[in-house]
């Protein structure tokens, strides 16, 4: 039998909680200067207009102001994630209410923002496309230059469309043919912003010999770095980018936003420059996630046997590309479902529109994807008069099924989840219990609906190294930011078990210039690092202990002799005689990065992110109380069983997946940033609802963890899976509650309350 674990699959304290509990965090509001400046961002008032002139003289004169920038002050270099469509401040031609126009320091913010009021720009205002559906039919060009764009990947771009993703799979027409039964709906998805409580906030120093420093609360730091460069026209070696803490983020804060900005005015000030933006800014100006609308059309044999499904998607990526390819090609191939289709087609569009800039939030893809998918699946076993949970585990997939994209499955759980979820939820029992059928006829109906989600697990590559100090300490440094997620935790968990150490002897750096990963990369490549120490460590004890290698084992801060726990050596003391006497630290390095699996590209067209590395199953199951005369939902209960493989911290895996299940209550309920005309209505959070203490029920989770004796080689991620079923399965349970079907998020009260009276009205 394989020794227990120590120091990983626990739930040790975190290692950052005293200098959080205690304030002494610095988070990217708290970093100050000598001689700093405040900064501001003028950004413009209309969706899409031409800059005609931008008149800085009053600002300039303003007593106070230290510095002005425009456009006109960077190289004429656009960037982008995919595609290379944007400027830090807008040159020519501004495309959504919110675009940076000009920036300005000055001695305090007070006069910073006196001196936006007295810049002159004027806009001749161009005509709005707020709709990615219009934008897609329209003859006007957003992007006249689109051609000249530099993209990544073999984007499919044409007018309005940033990329048409594909993805085709036997014959979808034959399919349909061969089937009893024909279900066609669309499905629409709203934009949901991260809401996060430090808005996005950096402070940037330029030294006497240009050379750059910038301090901000971003996840991906090296892409901050590389970002800068390309737009300042600077080498790397010549930027320097220390993340802050964050004071959350859930993928609103990758890559640059204000920091450009800051860079130019302290350059041009020969000053340091700090910029914190306002929420309403960050409603306006920041990267929340896609609006969609997904049509679906399946067939289905009169057994329940699906046997095709062709869907057309369209996602209103906002002004500028950002991630909008990779966030549709996530949702493109995840789409279909967890299910076993011999027939699939989808077709994706990725569409700019005149609207804030749409990216990356916690599962990009997957809650829209879902919400589709299992919200027709229980549309099927109503009219097949078949159970939901029935329906899903016929037709789930299993080890050695193929995806159809052409990859093969393994290590797939997704039966598991599911059969544990409804086994805790009661599922037969509950579903007699509530319902439209058997909830009377008073004001409040209760009702429980389920809904399953994939995901895939870390996709890019990380760094790490592990130094020992010669007192036997040991300083971990990582490629991954912690976004309050417990990474460093985790990490210093993985180092102690790996060199058998304590916690309290191990520090983890991961704040200066590194990239973003998750424990399923990080920890990999920290383990990889600590077991080359661990090797040295070994050597030195063979000769000190007069033993051999392979008798040695690392255990309570000490090599000891297998069988012999009292012939020991302290790793303190080996740790010194090789500072001393053996060539200096002991150091490890380790990387990690996903193998991409195979998949048929002959299947794919134009397609960023076909891959599901190891991919990751959760079941949900949601209860709910509807108030048919307000249109109210509550969510009395919710039941969240994934697929983690291993549990390195149970702790930490809890927290993720009742924050992920509170984001997802949010988008199912509440959560929507509403335009008009291009222009946000409700900029900040009286008006931009999210789910409070009172509308998160008690969440209940359970873990499948199928593969706990493999340690860190077990590992699935957990950050984003919880938050995908969560609105699927509130929508299925609204609906066994009610017998109305909402095809919309989010289920406000007023959405639920209109589509109650009109199923009534057309009752009667």
């Amino acid at each position: 039998m394989a020794e227990p674990f120590r120091a990983i699959g626990t739930t040790p304290a975190k290692v950052d909680a005293r200098e959080k509990v205690t304030g002494s965090s610095r988070y990217g509001t708290d970093v100050v200067r000598p001689g700093m400046l405040w900064g501001r961002i003028l950004r413009s008032p209309v969706p899409h207009a031409r800059l005609r002139a931008i008149d800085t003289s009053k600002a300039e004169a303003l007593p106070g102001v230290k510095a002005v920038v425009t456009g006109a002050d960077l190289p004429d270099v656009r960037y982008g994630f995919m595609i290379k469509d944007e400027r830090p401040l807008a040159r020519g031609k501004v495309r959504y209410a919110g675009e940076a126009v000009a920036a300005v320091a000055a001695v305090d913010e007070a006069t910073a923002e006196e001196a936006l009021e007295l810049i002159r720009v004027d806009y001749e205002e161009l005509p709005v496309l707020s709709d990615a559906e219009e934008a897609l039919a329209s003859s006007t060009l957003l992007h006249e230059e689109w051609e000249q764009y530099q993209a990544i990947f073999p984007a499919d771009r044409k007018g309005n469309i940033v990329n048409r993703s594909q993805i085709i799979r036997g014959d979808v027409e034959r399919g349909f043919a061969e089937a009893d039964h024909i279900f066609e709906d669309t499905f629409r998805t709203q934009v949901q912003h991260h809401a996060y409580i430090e808005p996005h906030a950096c402070v940037a120093e330029v030294d006497p010999k240009g050379r750059v420093t910038v301090w901000t609360c971003n996840q991906m730091p090296f892409v901050v770095r590389a970002q800068l460069g390309e737009v300042l026209q600077l080498p790397l070696s010549r930027v320097h980018v220390i993340a802050t803490r964050i004071g959350g983020a859930f993928g609103g804060k990758c890559g640059i936003m204000v920091e450009p900005a800051a860079v130019l005015l302290a350059r041009k000030a020969r000053r340091p420059v700090k910029i914190v933006v306002s929420y309403e800014e960050e409603f306006a100006a920041g990267f929340p996630r896609h609006a969609c609308t997904i049509w679906m059309k399946t067939g289905v044999k009169q057994d329940g046997t699906l046997v095709a499904r062709d869907i057309r998607m369209v996602y209103d990526t906002g002004a500028y590309a950002n991630f909008g390819p990779l966030c549709t090609g996530n949702c493109a191939t995840l789409v279909m479902g967890p299910y076993k289709i011999l027939n699939v087609r989808v077709d994706a569009y990725c569409v700019y529109t005149n609207k804030s800039i749409a990216s990356t939030l916690r599962s990009p893809g997957g809650p829209q994807a879902t919400f589709a998918y299992e919200s027709q699946m229980d549309m099927i076993a109503e009219r097949l008069g078949l159970d939901p949970v029935a329906l899903r585990l016929q037709n789930a997939v299993a080890d050695g099924d193929e995806w159809p994209t052409g990859q093969h499955l393994d290590k797939v759980e997704l039966r598991r989840t599911l059969e544990e979820a409804v086994r805790v939820a009661g599922w037969a029992e509950a579903r007699r219990r509530g319902g439209a059928r058997g909830g009377g006829d008073g004001r409040f109906v209760r009702g429980i609906g389920l809904a399953v989600g994939t995901w895939r697990n870390g996709t890019y590559s990380t760094g790490a190294w592990v130094r020992m100090n010669e007192d036997g300490t040991v300083l971990v440094g990582a490629g991954a930011m912690d976004l309050g997620t417990g990474t460093e935790t985790v990490l210093a968990q993985v180092t102690a078990e790996e060199l058998g150490l304590g916690m309290d002897q191990i520090e983890v750096m991961t704040a200066d210039t590194v990239g973003s990963r998750t424990t399923y990369v990080a920890s990999r490549a920290v383990r990889a690092a600590a077991a080359q120490v661990r090797q040295q460590l070994l050597q030195l004890a063979a000769a000190e202990l007069e033993a051999r290698v392979e008798d040695l084992e690392a255990r309570e801060g000490a090599i000891r002799v297998k069988g012999s726990p009292a012939k020991a050596v302290a790793l303190g003391k080996l740790a010194g005689i090789a500072h001393k006497l053996k060539g200096g630290p002991l150091m490890g390095e380790g990387n990690f990065m996903g193998q991409a699996p195979h998949v048929d590209y002959q299947r794919l067209k134009s397609h960023p992110t076909p891959y599901l590395f190891n991919p990751t199953f959760a079941t949900q199951v949601a209860e709910v109380e509807v108030d048919r005369e307000t249109g109210n939902v509550r969510v009395l209960r919710l039941i969240s069983v994934n697929d983690i493989g291993f549990a390195v911290n149970p702790g930490g895996v809890a927290a993720q997946i009742e924050g992920g299940v509170a984001q997802g209550i949010g988008y199912a309920l509440m959560e929507e940033v509403k335009y008009d005309r291009g222009r946000v209505l409700n900029g900040n959070f009286m008006t931009y609802l999210i789910p409070t203490a009172p509308d998160i029920p008690r969440v209940e989770h359970r873990l499948v963890e199928t593969l706990a004796d493999q340690g860190i080689d077990g590992v699935k991620g957990i950050g984003e899976p919880p938050i995908i079923p969560t609105a699927a399965a509130i929508a299925n349970a609204i609906y066994h509650a009610t017998g109305v079907r909402i095809r919309e998020l989010p289920f406000t009260p007023e959405r639920v309350a209109t589509a109650l009276r009109q199923a009534q009205s057309g009752r009667r």
